[in-house]
């Protein structure tokens, strides 16, 4: 199975509000979405997720095919998971750089070109 990166790159705020304005105003980022605790942007090359809570620095994405093979292959490579909900994992590889994988297809939240929806 193979981890295929995509466009999403996440990032944990403390206070949604204010990076709102940072990213809108000062970066002038068009807004594709916002829900509770989440501001997506379209930045370009990459879509920016904004997400409230605790924070933690930007988290790249990767993509698969079969969210429990992908699990499985990562904890037997040495990773940690941080966090995990439907169709998504934040995992910690052995150097200690936190990364997402997400599978798209038939998860409920999820898009065809595998953002978050």
């Amino acid at each position: 199975m193979k981890f295929t990166a995509n466009r999403d790159v996440a990032i944990g705020v403390e206070n949604r509000g204010k990076a709102r304005k940072f990213y809108e105003e000062t970066l002038g980022l068009r807004v594709m979405e916002t829900g509770s605790g989440l501001a997506v942007y379209d930045g370009g090359h990459l879509t920016l997720y904004i997400l409230e809570g605790k924070h933690h620095p930007p988290v790249i994405s990767f993509t698969v095919e079969d969210m429990g093979v992908a699990k499985r292959r990562l904890l037997e490579g040495g990773c940690d998971v941080v966090d995990e909900w439907e169709g998504s994992i934040y995992f910690r590889d052995p150097s200690g750089v936190v990364f997402d994988a997400i599978q798209p297809l038939g998860v409920s939240g999820f898009s065809v070109s595998g953002s978050r929806t």
